[in-house]
């Protein structure tokens, strides 16, 4: 047992999303952002503070939020893959993100990158472009304080926001090093989640220029043949941010035995989700009539997965934390035994009597996320 919390990176948060679509002020303990939010969907809290809510048939119900940045440091999770999310899809009531044009999904996306912006300007985080970017950020938080800042690596959960080859050499210099072309449904340049269908015919150019610029490819939300195309056409560094195992819990959105042995092949990294629909076996992706409204399983399931790539990976290199904790879902939906991101130290604890070893603990904790950015940015 180490004698202090262990640094932990996430690879995958939805931040800008929370706080601009929920309108939440990441910088508040989440308790605080329960008492504002309490009566969010069903009517107005009593608390003096409390946000307005849209009403309609649009509206999308939050969740109880679990991830605020001051949890965030509590339990050590010091660096975030964190991502700027918009999609081109009809909205809806679950389309959470969606926005009809590309024009739109830029906007949006303008306005996550401004966000992350603004809390640099406030210095609640650490924007890291760069391998001394990270070394530097890394060693903030061998002895952090209350104050030290929360490394954030920008990453792009679809590409909608990117209007075209021309863009992505902006979007890199402001700071993007991570891009899914896809997401849910059929956006611009392809199919994901929930389709059947391969990659339109601008993702190839996109692609090249993305290579070019150096941006790491997420596999996550990619369709089946979207994937194996990507990967047929793609030769530099991939990951899958947040995605679990498809022969532990049936549906597309997760990987194949097959999908994970490829992205081993390319030196990936696989980061595991910990939503309920992705942990609890009797729920098929695929099927809405299995879909529960409340989460059954503990975090332990997690560690079901990360025995199964470790298994097929033959070694402990290939797997991370990749939560999207508050991504569109909040404590109904996640881990029965979790209520914040700071419980994610606890997750540790589970591998230790599991018999992980420490070496193995800190791999996953942050060492391969930090070694595939390492050498993607060498």
């Amino acid at each position: 047992m180490p004698d202090k919390p262990v640094l932990i990176v996430d690879g995958h948060l939805d931040m800008a999303y929370n706080a601009t679509f929920h309108r939440r002020d990441l910088t508040q303990t989440v308790q605080v952002l329960r008492e504002r939010e309490d009566g969010a969907v069903t009517g107005m809290s009593a608390h003096p503070d409390s946000l307005e809510r849209r009403k309609g048939p649009e509206v999308h119900p939050p969740g109880t939020v679990t991830v605020a940045l001051p949890e965030m440091r509590r339990g050590h999770v010091g660096i975030m893959v964190s991502t700027i999310m918009a999609r081109v899809q009809a909205p809806s009531v679950k389309s959470h993100n969606a926005v009809r044009t590309q024009a739109a999904a830029y906007a949006v996306g303008q306005s996550h990158l401004h966000y992350y912006r603004a809390l640099e300007r406030e210095g609640e985080v650490f924007w890291i472009k760069s391998a001394k970017d990270l070394d530097a950020c890394v060693a903030m938080w061998e002895n952090p304080t209350p104050e030290t800042p929360v490394g954030l690596i920008l990453s792009m959960e679809s590409a909608d926001p990117i209007l075209g080859p021309d863009q992505v050499q902006a979007w890199w210099d402001a700071g993007l090093r991570s891009v899914s072309l896809t997401h849910f449904g059929a956006n611009t340049y392809g199919h994901g989640t929930g389709t059947v269908g391969g990659l339109y015919p601008p993702a190839y150019p996109l692609m090249d220029a993305l290579r070019a610029a150096g941006v790491i490819l997420d596999l996550s939300h990619a369709s089946d043949l979207a994937f194996w195309q990507i990967l047929d056409s793609w030769d530099g560094p991939v990951h899958a941010s947040h995605c679990n195992c498809r022969t532990l819990v049936p549906g597309q959105r997760h990987l194949s035995d097959d999908m994970i042995k490829a992205i081993v092949e390319r030196d990936g990294v696989i980061g595991l989700l910990f939503a309920e629909q992705m942990l609890n076996p009797s729920r098929d992706w695929d099927n809405p009539a299995t879909h529960m409204p409340t989460a059954t399983r503990t975090m332990a399931a997690a560690l079901e997965h990360l025995d199964n790539i470790c298994q097929i990976a033959g070694d402990g290199d290939h797997v991370a934390f990749g939560t999207d904790l508050d991504g569109g879902f909040g404590r109904e939906l996640s881990p029965i035994d979790y209520d914040t991101i700071a419980d994610l130290q606890k997750f540790l604890d589970i591998m230790r009597r599991r018999g992980y070893r420490e070496e193995d603990i800190a791999k996953f904790a942050h060492g391969n996320l930090l070694g595939m950015f390492r050498k993607a940015w060498r």
